[in-house]
């Protein structure tokens, strides 16, 4: 464990988000990065954590088995394959692990509405970044509305936003995202799309959700709808609902629109931001919890002076 005000963590992948999610893991105060890891020692994201100063190493997950110090928690920005192979390496090793991928080991995640998830399972998987940006939303009214027999979820993307990795596991990504609409709504009959604009236009990420349900009332749903809105912007600050959701013929229909922090991602890749925005509030969560532990038991935190002292 790293010293009371502090845990470590670990990120697995180099690329575009992984560096990302590094320069956010860096700002925050309850997290150190004490190993970042790639598998090309020349690639833009190792260079540039070296220099920041953080370890690096390119030896993929073998980094992970070799590292002789404490790590409390792994990023896992590979890919799905990839995850299923590290995810038994990091259980063995007793490391928790939040998983950016659509791998389906963990249990499925989302800060906004099951953030304790992080203290109870070793292994907690962030569905995608489509599900990161809908699935506030379709769960709060979930809980409003007495039934929804189907939920659409259509979100558009620039091209320069979206990895080889979403790419390469876009089948994953379609059925990660539908099973855990399934599992935080309780709707069987999901469809989700994804599409790239693919122009010298680039938008920020929009995902238009529709959901089909006998209710007539909006009134109803914008008290706790704005509730969750609130919540969501303390952890992404881009995040917004586009114009008034309206209904029209039994489909309740809203846009929201996600626009970045611009770390190392353009600011319009909104997707990549919200996963990540949502992987630094559960590392916190873990370490505020994890801190409140220490606080509460005078035993260690006096072991913990000790040593420090």
């Amino acid at each position: 464990m790293a010293h009371n005000k502090e845990i470590n963590v670990a990120i697995i992948g180099s690329g575009k988000l992984g560096t990302d999610l590094l320069i956010k893991v860096l700002r925050s105060p309850l997290m150190r990065c004490v190993l970042f890891i790639g598998r090309n020692d020349r690639s833009q994201g190792l260079i540039q954590a070296r220099a920041l100063g953080v370890t690096t190493s390119s030896n993929s997950i073998q980094a992970i088995e070799n590292y002789n110090g404490n790590i409390d928690i792994v990023f896992d920005v590979t890919s799905a394959q990839h995850h299923i192979q590290h995810a038994d390496v990091f259980k063995r090793l007793g490391i928790k692990a939040i998983d950016l991928t659509p791998a389906k080991v963990g249990r499925f995640c989302v800060p906004s509405i099951n953030p304790d998830a992080i203290l109870h399972h070793d292994n907690v998987n962030l569905v995608t970044c489509g599900g990161q940006s809908s699935l506030p939303i379709i769960e709060c009214l979930a809980q409003t509305i007495p039934y929804i027999s189907k939920v659409e979820v259509h979100s558009f993307l620039a091209e320069d936003s979206v990895g080889p990795g979403t790419i390469a596991n876009i089948d994953e990504y379609y059925s990660t995202t539908a099973r855990a609409i399934e599992m935080f709504a309780g709707v069987k009959d999901v469809d989700v799309r994804l599409d790239l604009e693919k122009s010298a236009w680039q938008p920020d990420m929009l995902t238009h959700i529709r959901l089909h349900t006998a209710e007539r009332n909006l009134d109803a749903i914008y008290t706790p709808l704005k509730k969750r809105l609130i919540d969501i912007q303390k952890m992404v600050n881009g995040y917004q609902i586009v114009g008034t959701p309206f209904i029209q013929d039994g489909v309740i229909s809203i846009t929201v629109s996600v626009h970045g922090k611009g770390d190392w991602l353009p600011a319009h890749a909104g997707n990549l931001d919200i996963i990540n925005c949502a992987a630094i509030s559960l590392g916190e969560h873990y370490a505020n919890s994890t801190i409140m532990n220490t606080v509460n038991n005078p035993y260690e935190q006096d072991h913990i002076d000790c040593l420090s002292a």
